[in-house]
């Protein structure tokens, strides 16, 4: 089965497909963002938000925000604020970046969705499968 699923991957690969990672068990947290980032997948980490395929158009409107705000950040916006202004802001960023970071670029719905733990990770299955998107 393993080779399967390699040869499967592969051939995603080199056909140009948005594949999706999902593994939220402790032990799978940083081997999942590691390894997608290594091979320029996207992934999800530490939790699973509802609705994350199905509603994509609210969870890009999240993932601008996030973008606005690490530009904010970066650009010196932040010195002008007030200082309960700007640890609210890092807040909300902080919140973002955990639940979205390794979705930040994704651009659509990806092609493929691998899953780690589809017992636990049931809704992220059932999410794909609707949306008509294959689950590994």
């Amino acid at each position: 089965m393993f080779k399967e699923a390699s040869k499967f991957g592969s051939d995603l690969a080199a056909a140009g497909k948005i594949v999706l990672f999902v593994g939220t068990k402790r032990q799978a947290q940083d081997a999942i963002a590691e390894e997608a980032t290594k091979c320029g997948g996207f992934y999800v980490n530490q939790r699973w938000l509802g609705g994350l395929l199905t509603n994509w158009v609210t969870v890009q409107k999240s993932v601008k925000r996030l973008k606005e705000l690490d530009e904010m950040a970066t650009d010196g916006r932040y010195d002008l604020l007030p200082k309960k202004e700007v640890i609210k802001l890092e807040r909300e960023r902080k919140h973002l970046e955990a639940n979205l970071a390794g979705i930040k670029t994704m651009s659509r719905l990806p092609d493929v969705v691998f899953v780690i733990d589809s017992n636990k990770k049931s809704f992220a299955v059932k999410e794909a499968r609707k949306l008509g998107i294959s689950v590994v």
